[in-house]
């Protein structure tokens, strides 16, 4: 990778101890991962498409797809027009004031038309009244000539209540700005005023007249000052938003559409497209720093789970797998309106059961609550169920690590099952509790029924991950437990091939196996995955058993017809040899891993004091070593130790304390020396003192001398004494 185009990434992937080699492969997996993971988070299960008509019933129950919020234009708009209607127009008093106002000419004109009842009342009424009318109105009047006609009708007394009631309107109505754009408005408003009054309907429709012909305008709209003001007005009412939680249903199946279901339909339609970029983008930056907190914490946790990338790639499946199968569950709950179903098909507490039969207790603990948190995003409406899973899980996570102590996987499934079950039937309850109103409202068959099926999800988690670990084992080569102690039997077809074919490798083998389990007892190390990588980290000398020397007969050397040149490339040959076989035979990666890093870099110095005594000393010392890497964990680190120092102490001629503790120092120093194999193994010095002190120990046990039987049996020579054997 180009350190000068991707300074920040390079610095990132070394502070992560990526090796070099595989930091391409491992970003890749990460973009993967990216991709994966959003597309799960906006990819929804149900499709929303739906096509209704107004009038007709909805073809099927609609839900929302996701939480949306919207603003509703039709009853923003709505409440606009209502809050402008209430803005009273602006008006300024015309000035200068007219000649003649409403009242002056109301009384002059209803002074003509009483001369013209009182002769219009005396006339025969036989004779026309056109001509009287004629004479008395020249076109300004203060009624109709029907209405005139119909004054024969009042009495003189209804006739003077009338002027009076009259002109009480209109004095009334004079106080109001009457303006051009209004005074259709005041003239409608005079009828209000008139049906107040206890009169016969002759009368008011009489007095409606007059006072609707007189009245005038008195003031002008300030038209411009009006607009602002409902401007302003309208601007004060907020857009009305419409909310709909993701699963909420909008219209059930038979029911009629509604104008209002079809406009809320093709809103969400236009809002989901719209969303659609962002939603995607949230998804991406929430994926990022999910993952950037992952690997910070595997840093600083467990930087080994890192450098096994099968490991880190089977965490991002999980999750994965998580996230989706939450969303199916979801998507199934809602459609069947069973939303509790989801307790019963939660996937995160089987998904965290098989993370914490895969992987390291606290790995799991911190990423459940990161799965947690993305089902949270993916399911919005179904949070407490979620919770209550997320809970779930941690129980069953800490069940296992609790009880995680032998082989009977079966059992040990089955009862962190049952205890997830408990944590969620007691989850369950109580957020049924919490929820007050809804408690009282159900009966106890429904409580029973959200109990059971969270106690039901913790049985079939446990049942689930006992049936897809051993896939999950093979798939990701993983050095789980349970596969370790299958591993552990010495009737393993590798095992038993080089016990046939390599015998002397295979005795070595189980002697480093023995000291390597002792040491990692002692520090603290993983005894049972030392010990697997032990029995089997030699296998790759099948291929060329001859030419290693616990295989050589006596007297025989293979080496002496090569050159020590080709001699240290079968030497070194046997590691790409063991790694091929071992994945040929389906070991763990993990054990693989340890396996590759026992030799670590070391010289290869009988062959290299070979080649200078032929080449001289310009032989570059890096022909001679082994590949590599170094030991990168305690495992390895032991394994390494226990390799060199069982090899060496079978040339011991005496296997006194005093010399095998000798030797094993002066093995472990030479290790310290030659280029430093054992610092990026975290062992301290004081882990290696114990790990002296213990092959020690353990040699001195191994090699122990034994009382000679005496008579026929006797090693002695015949003149020695029968009782003359070695002692203890």
């Amino acid at each position: 990778m180009d350190n000068k185009v991707f300074p920040l990434l390079n610095k990132m992937l070394e502070w992560l101890h990526i090796p070099i080699g595989k930091q391409k492969k491992f970003l890749v997996h990460l973009m993967l991962f990216m991709v994966a993971t959003v597309t799960v988070m906006v990819v929804e299960p149900r499709s929303f498409s739906a096509i209704l008509i107004e009038g007709k019933p909805a073809p099927e129950t609609i839900r929302s797809p996701k939480a949306i919020s919207f603003v509703d234009d039709a009853k923003t708009n709505e409440l606009r027009q209502v809050e402008m209607a209430r803005i009273q127009p602006v008006y300024k008093p015309i000035t200068p004031p007219p000649e003649e106002d409403m009242l002056g000419k109301f009384d002059r004109q209803f002074d003509n038309l009483a001369k013209f009842y009182e002769e219009f009342v005396a006339l025969p009424p036989t004779e026309a009244p056109q001509n009287l009318i004629a004479s008395y109105f020249n076109g300004d009047m203060l009624m109709e000539e029907e209405k005139l006609v119909q004054l024969r009708n009042l009495r003189a007394g209804q006739f003077e209540r009338l002027r009076s009631a009259s002109r009480y309107i209109l004095s009334t109505l004079s106080q109001i700005p009457i303006a051009n754009t209004n005074i259709e408005k005041i003239q409608g408003d005079a009828y209000k005023h008139v049906e107040s009054y206890p009169e016969s309907a002759l009368f008011k429709s009489l007095m409606a007249s007059i006072v609707r012909s007189s009245i005038m305008t008195n003031s002008e709209e300030q038209i411009e000052l009006t607009r602002q003001r409902k401007e302003a007005a309208a601007q004060s009412i907020q857009p009305v938003k419409r909310s709909f939680q993701k699963g909420q249903k909008i219209i059930e199946e038979g029911m009629i559409v509604t104008a209002d279901d079809e406009y809320v339909i093709r809103k969400i339609s236009e809002q989901i497209k719209k969303n659609h970029i962002l939603s995607v983008l949230g998804y991406f930056l929430m994926t990022a720093l999910i993952m950037v907190l992952s690997l910070v914490f595997l840093r600083l946790e467990d930087r080994s789970l890192l450098a096994d990338a099968e490991q880190y790639k089977l965490i991002g499946v999980l999750f994965i797998v998580c996230l989706l199968l939450a969303k199916i569950s979801y998507s199934f709950s809602t459609g069947s309106d069973k939303e509790f179903l989801m307790i019963l098909f939660s996937p995160l507490p089987s998904v965290a059961l098989l993370m914490s039969m895969l992987l390291e207790g606290p790995v799991v603990i911190f990423h459940i609550p990161i799965i947690g948190i993305m089902m949270l995003l993916s399911v919005e409406t179904g949070s407490r169920y979620v919770i209550v899973s997320m809970l779930a899980a941690i129980a069953g996570a800490l069940a296992w690590r609790a009880a995680n102590r032998g082989s009977d996987v079966r059992n040990l499934v089955g009862a962190a099952g049952v205890k997830i079950g408990l944590a969620n039937a007691l989850g369950v309850l109580c957020f049924i509790l919490l929820d007050g109103d809804g408690f009282s409202l159900m009966n106890f068959e429904q409580i029973a029924i959200y109990i059971g099926f969270g106690f039901v999800n913790g049985i079939l988690s446990g049942i689930v991950a006992n049936g897809v670990l051993p896939y999950m084992e093979r798939f990701f080569s993983l050095a789980t437990t349970s596969r370790l102690y299958e591993l552990a039997d010495l009737s393993h077809p590798l095992l038993r091939k080089l016990a046939e074919e390599a015998p002397g490798t295979y005795q070595h083998s189980i002697a480093v196996a023995t000291l390597a389990e002792a040491a990692a007892v002692a520090i603290d190390a993983d005894p049972l995955l030392t010990k697997i990588s032990s029995y089997f980290h030699d296998i790759g000398k099948i291929k060329r058993p001859m030419y290693f020397a616990e295989n050589l007969a006596a007297g025989e050397n293979k080496h002496d017809s090569v050159t020590p040149f080709m001699s240290s490339l079968i030497l070194m040959g046997h590691i790409r040899d063991t790694l091929d076989l071992g994945r040929e035979y389906n070991l763990p990666e993990r054990v693989l891993g340890i396996m590759s890093q026992h030799h670590g870099t070391t010289l290869i110095s009988y062959f290299y004091e070979e080649a200078k005594k032929k080449e001289g000393d310009e032989v570059s010392k890096e022909r001679f070593r082994y590949p590599g890497p170094k030991p990168q964990t305690k495992e390895a680190a032991i394994l390494m130790l226990a390799d060199s120092v069982e090899a060496a102490s079978r040339t011991l001629p005496q296997h006194t304390h005093s010399k095998v503790e000798t030797l094993v120092n002066k093995i472990v120093e030479h290790k310290l020396n030659d280029e430093n194999q054992l610092d990026e193994s975290d062992l301290t010095l004081k882990d290696i003192e114990k790990i002296e002190q213990v092959f020690v120990k353990a040699i001195i046990s191994m090699y122990h001398g034994r009382v000679d039987y005496p008579g026929k049996l006797s090693n002695a020579e015949k003149e020695e004494p029968a009782n003359a054997g070695s002692g203890l």
